[in-house]
């Protein structure tokens, strides 16, 4: 990650990070691993709602 809230960080690495409402978290990524990702919250009512997209790296 490097921002969480406006707060620069380092050296941070996850695979899942919880987003509180109306916050923005801003991270860079390696996009080394080809083929389909789902990028989805993990709030079930989330996901009902539609906050989940499927990526797609060739």
């Amino acid at each position: 990650m490097t921002k969480v809230y406006g707060k620069p960080t380092s050296g941070i690495l996850k695979d899942t990070v919880v987003v509180n409402a109306s916050k923005i978290v801003e991270v860079d990524f390696t996009a080394d691993n080809p083929g389909n990702t789902l990028f989805h919250c993990h709030q079930q009512l989330h996901m009902d709602f539609g906050f989940m997209a499927l990526m797609k790296y060739v």
